[in-house]
Formats: structure tokens, C-alpha cells, sequence
């Protein structure tokens, strides 16, 4: 397959109701929650979706169409707003297997942020391939609620993060540890929310720390844009 490069993603909204229904003009907003080492020095930033008024999204529910909207607007919000400088600490963003497969730009640089590939992306030839070739490019890979599906087992090769919520863990036993690792990825554990969580995690291995007894996440204003609906 060939890619070719492609416009710069811009932001999104929810379609509006009510009196607000014809507003095509809104703030950009862009969720933010650190990642950091376990004496708490900042490694990079996870990106969010937020959009006025709908600070309770559960964008992993949505289907496939809407989060890849979801993540053009993170990509644009975060590195194409001419209001704000681009964000300038490492970025994670969440990305579906349609995303990657049909779109021939991510719409950053390598160095700018890690394509996370989100739980519920299947494994086939051509996401594989795709991955594939953006690592080529530099790109760097971290596949996201790592659980040990076999489509998360199929792309273990590809990854140089991999990030477990503590949720899982709790749940599968440290064994998902060692799966996890499989091909020394870099391990971050997600919802670390006490001190005890983050001495077990330590204990078990993990690299890299996300969750409220960290930081909690935040909404950033990235300025005002006319937005389709």
C-alpha cells in the first residue's frame, strides 16, 4: 500500500443541540494526563479528546468513525493550532485500526508523539504492514489495555510501549507481566493510584507510571476555531 502525505487533521465537536445547534464556532480543547518515571520525573503525555460541555466521554465506546475523528481533532488541537505553539513533551495518542490502514498522514512528526493502537484493533496483514512501515520512518508504536488478546499478541513485535491498567492486572496476575514483555517493550502501567499500586508495579517491573496518584488529568483551552459539523 502506498501513502502518500495528506492534509493536516483539524479539530471536531459533537453536533450541538438546541439553541446552540447552528454553531459551527467553538474552543479546541485537548485532555492531558502525565506519564512519568517512579521518582516522578515527566517522560511524555498521554492526549484526550474533550469537547465543551462533555467532560464525561467515554470515547473507547464509540465506533470506529468517531474516535478516528476523536483522535484528528487530538492531532490538531495538539500540533496544528496557530493559536498555540505545538505541544512540546512527547505525546501518546490513541489510534483505531482504520485510521491507520486508511489514512496516508498520521499528521505529526516521529518525534512528536507514539501511535497508540487501541485495544479493540484487530490484527490483520494490512495493520501490520502499516505499523510496519511507520516504524520504518521512525515512528514509534505502544499498544494500549494491553490484556493478551492474540491481536495484541500479533503486534507484541511492532511495540515499544506497552501499556497495562492495573485494572487487568489485579485481575490477571503478574503472568500478564511477563507477556506484556515478551519483546522487551517498555512497560506503563495505567490507573496507578496510591503508592502501594506503584511499589507492586515497581515490584513486577514496570518503566513508566500513568494515573491520578501521579496526576490527574486535565482539560487545556487550545484557542477558538470554525468547525464543521
Amino acid at each position: 500500500m502506498t501513502h502518500s502525505p495528506g492534509a493536516a487533521p483539524v479539530p471536531w465537536h459533537l453536533p450541538a443541540t438546541g439553541r446552540h445547534a447552528h454553531t459551527r464556532s467553538t474552543r479546541v480543547l485537548l485532555g492531558r494526563q502525565g506519564i512519568f518515571t517512579a521518582d516522578r520525573g515527566l517522560y511524555g503525555y498521554e492526549l484526550l479528546f474533550r469537547a465543551p460541555g462533555r467532560m464525561g466521554l467515554r470515547v473507547d465506546l464509540w465506533n470506529a468513525r468517531q474516535q478516528d475523528r476523536a483522535t484528528e481533532h487530538v492531532i490538531a488541537a495538539a500540533f496544528h493550532m496557530a493559536t498555540h505553539p505545538p505541544i512540546d513533551m512527547l505525546a501518546f495518542i490513541n489510534f483505531t485500526r482504520s485510521y491507520l490502514v486508511d489514512r496516508a498522514d498520521v499528521g505529526f512528526r516521529p518525534d512528536q508523539a507514539v501511535i497508540e493502537v487501541v485495544e479493540s484493533a484487530f490484527a490483520d496483514e494490512p495493520l501490520r504492514q502499516r505499523l510496519g512501515d511507520l516504524q520504518r520512518r521512525g515512528y514509534r508504536i505502544a499498544i494500549d489495555d494491553f490484556v493478551g488478546t492474540a491481536s495484541q499478541m500479533a503486534l507484541l513485535s511492532h511495540a515499544e510501549f506497552v501499556k497495562v491498567d492495573v485494572r487487568d492486572l489485579v485481575a490477571q496476575g503478574p503472568d500478564l507481566v511477563a507477556r506484556a514483555r515478551a519483546h522487551g517493550s517498555t512497560l506503563v502501567a495505567e490507573r496507578v493510584e496510591t503508592r502501594a499500586m506503584l511499589e507492586w508495579c515497581e515490584e513486577l517491573g514496570f518503566d513508566l507510571y500513568q494515573g491520578h496518584g501521579f496526576e490527574p488529568a486535565i482539560v487545556m483551552d487550545r484557542g477558538h476555531a470554525e468547525l464543521a459539523a
